[in-house]
């Protein structure tokens, strides 16, 4: 009798399963996804499943998505033009779909500042992101389903600078045939091969190291092996005749492997490090200046 009993609720269950028709969603969003938006096609960023059992009340396959994409503060920072937004027709039981198609990112609406970072670098500010997807009918008037996954986009802390320290005085006999650049790794390790330009820029005159920095061509500007944190400078330049006393300001920009600088908190930095200055001076400058040291501290 209780077996029956049994059977006869497990049919109720199933004749109301099958009465209101099942769709779930969920997104199985990897919480730390490759940087560039463009690239979530692919399986290492997650996968959206939507299940789909029809019934008797709503059997309807065909869907859209409206997705929201939000800040760490809840605010909404892109949203999906439902209207123009694609019909997917749903097959009965398990419908995989990339992260890509979850995000819509051909018909989300950006503002401005939002829209111009993508165009201009393909990802986001570093920060953390909420990625909400709501299911509706083919009309765009009705929810049957919804889910929020959240994600980061990882900010890095740039090398420091190590040598040439900043303010260092290096010889000129030394320097005209070589000068060593060491800075620290990038942090944390990025998955993606990471590599780094060496920038090196003259002080004219008058000039303030920001404003050598921002408005004068780099004398040297270029890669370091990749996985390296060491460049070794042959310069050609005469460091040892009367126009000795060079001032020098350097710093490293940190590249993604695509060749774009990697994010940080200030994204106006273009991940460059913070820069350090430098001069060339003659033999006999450095030993005047620490004969005069010495004095000082006899005294």
């Amino acid at each position: 009798m209780k077996k029956i009993k049994l059977l006869l609720i497990l049919g109720m269950f199933l004749i109301i399963q099958t009465i209101h028709a099942q769709i779930t969603l969920n997104l199985a969003l990897n919480p730390r996804p490759q940087p560039y938006l463009s690239d979530w096609m692919y399986p290492v960023n997650g996968q959206m499943i939507i299940s789909f059992i029809p019934g008797t009340v709503v059997n309807d396959p065909n869907v859209k998505l409206k997705t929201t994409l939000l800040d760490q503060g809840r605010n909404i920072i892109g949203i999906t033009n439902i209207n123009a937004a694609r019909v997917y027709t749903l097959r009965q039981g398990v419908n995989q779909f990339t992260m890509a198609d979850a995000l819509q990112l051909q018909n989300l609406m950006l503002p401005g500042n939002v829209q111009s970072l993508l165009q201009r670098t393909g990802r986001l500010a570093a920060g953390d992101y909420y990625l909400q997807v709501e299911l509706y009918n083919a009309g765009g008037d009705a929810v049957r389903a919804k889910q929020t996954a959240r994600f980061s986009v990882i900010s890095y802390q740039l090398p420091v600078l190590m040598q040439p320290a900043n303010e260092a005085k290096l010889d000129a006999h030394i320097a005209q045939n070589m000068i060593t650049f060491r800075w620290t790794s990038l942090v944390p390790t990025s998955s993606e091969q990471t590599f780094y330009r060496v920038q090196v820029y003259e002080m004219l005159p008058g000039q303030t190291p920001m404003q050598a920095l921002r408005g004068n061509q780099p004398i040297l500007d270029e890669p370091a092996t990749r996985g390296m944190t060491q460049f070794i400078w042959r310069p050609n330049l005469s460091m040892i005749d009367s126009t000795a006393n060079h001032k020098f300001i350097w710093t490293i920009q940190s590249m993604d492997a695509k060749g774009i600088p990697v994010p940080s908190m200030d994204m106006t930095t273009q991940g460059r490090s913070e820069p350090a200055v430098f001069t060339i001076v003659n033999q006999a400058e450095i030993l005047g200046e620490k004969s005069k040291n010495e004095v000082l501290k006899t005294h």
